[in-house]
């Protein structure tokens, strides 16, 4: 690392999800691009620990299993008060007790070193992302972190927290107006969101977000001058463990008892933005017999998107057609999109659209939506229709399902398109950002 690369850090409050969102992906994403870019990379989590004076103690409690996710309300009102000027990050070590490079295959729930992706730094604030709303909601003030040492010269936040870190610039990534769009479709505490998003594209360095049409949203709903806000795009990288051809299909019919190009697929959380209902009652209605495949874990208001699935616990419609697996290893769903017929992403908005470009980008047919940010990110290499329109969604899954010409040429467009958002174009977009904030990334490639 050159002394004089540039110190940038960003949060990792998603990658503290076990079964992580696109905002996950995107988290990871940026950060393996500023590693290849040449910055020095630090990470600030909140985990919930307090200071510690012995560097080992806190590298330690760091990654304990039996750490709690959160705290109570008193005891975060009790954070408050004995600390008035927010948080203190400390330093956590790297690899001096702990060893970071034995990861685990299992997801599990709790935090683990495969949470942490390659980093410079590790920094940790006490609960500060659970303070920040607790903090927002009694002054509706962005929460203060202070680090014990020197700022870096920039803290990207990948999410829309209500945190700002002291002694530096802060930007933020607003993937979407998703809460304030559509705030019957989610359970984010609306006031709060909307005041948030107020404060920090008034006060910001600078934000980015992930599409032309998210921007648009944001300058229409914000009144945020335009050259204050960019769009890099997401970076959508190549499965991390590929796979050859016979051992993916092995692993398809062994695990799913499924054959190539035998089954439609949805990948995404079921909640009802997704659209998953209306999805299903368009494949019943269009009367074709290729099984149906749900992946993803289903929301707490998502539930009766799956109304239609009344066997086996909820996981299977009465002719065994329609089969929802929950959560499966990135693996599976790598394989699982490989081999697909179609992926189908009806979606009723989006702030990118990341499983259609996972499916394009493995050569696997997509059907979505013609609204958001979605027409932007497909072109033309993939099927789109009105997402609140039952019989164009019946009649497309007809055409996807019987015209293997159509199949092909979205077969053939999707890498095409995708390759819009490699992880070299979106280092070219971030690199460009960063130059006009004053940063000079060396280079490099992802």
């Amino acid at each position: 690392m050159p002394a004089d690369a540039p110190r940038i850090w960003m949060d990792g409050f998603s990658l503290t999800h076990s079964h992580g969102t696109g905002i996950t992906t995107y988290t990871r994403g940026h950060a393996a691009t500023l590693k290849s870019l040449g910055a020095s990379l630090g990470m600030l989590y909140g985990r919930p620990m307090p200071r510690l004076k012995d560097p080992t103690e806190r590298e330690v409690r760091f990654f304990d299993a039996r750490a709690r996710a959160g705290r109570s309300l008193r005891q975060r009102l009790t954070d408050m008060a004995w600390e008035p000027r927010g948080p203190i990050a400390q330093p956590i070590q790297i690899s001096q007790m702990v060893d970071s490079s034995a990861t685990t295959a299992v997801t599990f729930s709790k935090f683990t070193t495969a949470s942490l992706p390659p980093v410079d730094e590790l920094w940790n604030a006490n609960d500060a992302f659970g303070r920040a709303l607790v903090n927002f909601t009694v002054t509706k003030r962005l929460l203060p972190v202070r680090v014990q040492g020197k700022p870096p010269e920039l803290m990207h936040w990948t999410y829309s927290h209500a945190m700002r870190l002291v002694g530096t610039r802060n930007i933020y990534t607003i993937h979407d107006l998703i809460p304030l769009r559509l705030p019957w479709a989610t359970l984010d505490i609306k006031s709060r969101w909307l005041n948030t998003l107020r404060i920090l594209v008034r006060d910001a360095e600078h934000i980015v977000t992930v599409s032309e049409h998210a921007r648009q949203d944001i300058i229409d709903q914000f009144g945020i001058s335009p050259d204050r806000i960019t769009n890099t795009y997401q970076p959508v990288f190549p499965p991390a463990e590929p796979l050859d051809e016979a051992m993916s299909v092995a692993r398809l019919r062994a695990a799913h008892g499924l054959e190539p190009r035998g089954y439609f697929l949805y990948v995404s959380t079921v909640e009802p933005r997704k659209n998953v209902a209306r999805l299903l009652d368009a494949y019943l209605a269009s009367g074709i017999e290729t099984p149906f495949i749900i992946v993803g874990n289903t929301a707490e208001h998502g539930k009766d998107e799956l109304r239609l699935l009344t066997e086996a616990n909820g996981t299977r419609s009465v002719d065994g057609r329609i089969r929802h697996l929950g959560y499966v290893p990135r693996i599976d769903v790598d394989i699982l999109m490989r081999h697909a017929r179609a992926l189908c992403f009806p979606s009723l908005y989006e702030g990118f659209g990341l499983p259609a470009v996972e499916a394009m980008q493995a050569g696997t047919a997509v059907m979505t939506s013609n609204t958001s940010s979605l027409p932007e990110v497909v072109g033309d290499a993939a099927l789109t229709v009105t997402p609140t329109d039952t019989r164009a969604m019946a009649e497309a899954l007809q055409a996807l399902d019987r015209d293997e010409n159509l199949r092909g040429r979205l077969q053939e467009a999707g890498p095409r398109r995708a390759a819009e958002f490699s992880p070299e174009r979106y280092a070219e977009r971030l690199q460009a950002l960063y130059r006009r904030l004053g940063i000079h990334l060396p280079g490099g490639q992802p």
